[in-house]
């Protein structure tokens, strides 16, 4: 489904240039895919992972998100570097976003779209690489993957958190956040041509100890508690439905970083999702590296040593 696109000359004086990411995919003997989870500020654990990735010298030929994880996916498809997009993490004002007028939307559309726009190119076709985006049609209850036209318009459908961020409209869809259906897009990234698959999960279901008795009652008489336990519901949920997806579309290498303290709302604690992400990186390093080194193993001409055919993506893909 591509969206229409409002182009913008992001400072060249000939404008952005545009590629071909199918036919750059297509030249490529095993593009390696990088499917990144939602999680708002828990998703910002995928800038630690891109810092080992560096340091590896793993770069993904293609990038597929969900919700924080497509907006972390869209810098590092423009060519952000992890400590550039720390530095955006750990400066931006996520305050300026709230639209304190009576809307019943706690984030402001338009000022989300201003700040994007600021820092990435108008369209996908200007990014270094390509980019799917994972969002939800709450109309006809359907997967969307969004990777052509207006990049700025798919990012505030992809991060349109249901009751928080207004959704997108795109003819007759209605867009939302795609981590209601689809969490981690490794099938995204296999559908758009990628053949081997990093993923990494920021809402991995943390252990939660039983509740103190009387602290509990003291929270269920306060909002604080009402949320928490809602919050709560959301990550068992998501956690059932992304290990179910996960058993179909498995990853090659499954990143799941423990974020302690870090709520999806918690955006003052982002240096601790980063922290977390790299920690967690770390720990994969083994499997990160016997990865790089069988994509360079090939038994022969158009053949992978280890086939993702038994992984070939469904239909869902627009």
């Amino acid at each position: 489904m591509p969206l229409p696109s409002a182009r913008r000359d992001r400072g060249r004086p000939d404008g952005p240039e545009a590629h071909d990411h199918q036919a750059e995919l297509r030249r490529l003997e095993s593009p390696l895919g990088l499917a990144l989870g939602g999680g708002g500020a828990r998703g910002l654990c995928h800038v630690g992972v891109m810092r080992v990735l560096e340091e590896l010298d793993i770069r993904p030929d293609l990038v597929a998100g969900t919700s924080m994880g497509g907006l972390v996916g869209a810098f590092i498809a423009a060519g952000y570097t992890a400590e550039e997009m720390t530095k955006v993490a750990l400066e931006v004002r996520w305050a300026s976003m709230i639209d304190w007028r009576i809307s019943g939307r706690l984030l402001s559309g338009k000022r989300i779209a201003a700040w994007l726009a600021e820092h990435l190119p108008a369209t996908f076709e200007e990014l270094d690489l390509p980019l799917v985006l994972a969002t939800t049609d709450i109309v006809e209850g359907r997967l969307h993957y969004l990777s052509q036209g207006d990049l700025i318009t798919a990012l505030r459908a992809t991060t349109a958190y249901p009751g928080v961020i207004p959704p997108v409209p795109a003819g007759d869809a209605l867009l939302v956040d795609g981590g209601i259906l689809n969490q981690i897009p490794v099938d995204g990234a296999l559908a758009h041509g990628a053949r081997r698959v990093i993923a990494v999960d920021a809402t991995a279901l943390t252990p939660m100890s039983a509740p103190d008795i009387e602290a509990d009652r003291y929270q269920r008489r306060h909002a604080l508690g009402t949320l928490r336990e809602a919050f709560r519901a959301i990550d068992v949920m998501q956690a059932q439905l992304t290990a179910a997806r996960l058993g179909f579309y498995r990853p090659d290498v499954l990143i799941d970083p423990h974020i302690e303290g870090v709520d999806i709302g918690d955006f003052h604690r982002s240096a601790v999702a980063i922290d977390a992400g790299e920690e967690a990186a770390r720990g994969r390093v083994d499997q990160l590296r016997s990865l790089a080194a069988r994509r360079h193993n090939r038994v022969g001409p158009g053949v992978r040593a280890d086939s993702a055919d038994d992984r070939a993506p469904g239909t869902e893909a627009d």
